[in-house]
């Protein structure tokens, strides 16, 4: 799972491998050891009508209805966008999205990435 965080939002974007995970069990997590210590983002699919988030000791939990997540498991599905409130009257802005492989090449490991949709299928 790849997260950016940006002003007031959160961009997860998950691969084959978190999808499944997501879809079978329930739950997808990453973890990045920081010093002594671990920061820690976590989607879960429950079955509640409201999505929600929540940062506890170590991360930031994102609790999502199944019912929202169901329809985005389908191939066609790129992703969704929630606006949630904050306490301050803010608003935090979330993005959950397949992770797509890059169009230009990186040293990182995008085996499990989605197929990219601007990828010139000619070539």
């Amino acid at each position: 799972m790849k997260i950016r965080l940006r002003g007031n939002s959160i961009r997860y974007r998950l691969d084959k491998t978190d999808i499944t995970l997501l879809e079978t069990t329930g739950k997808v997590e990453s973890i990045t050891h920081i010093g002594a210590g671990t920061l820690h983002f976590c989607i879960r699919g429950k079955e509640i009508t409201d999505p929600v988030i929540k940062m506890e000791h170590d991360g930031v939990h994102l609790l999502l209805p199944v019912t929202l997540l169901t329809p985005w498991y389908a191939p066609d599905q790129v992703g969704f966008e929630l606006i949630l409130p904050n306490t301050d009257g803010s608003e935090l802005t979330i993005l959950v999205e397949k992770d797509f492989k890059c169009l230009t090449e990186r040293e990182e490991d995008d085996s499990q990435s989605f197929d990219n949709p601007m990828t010139d299928k000619n070539c």
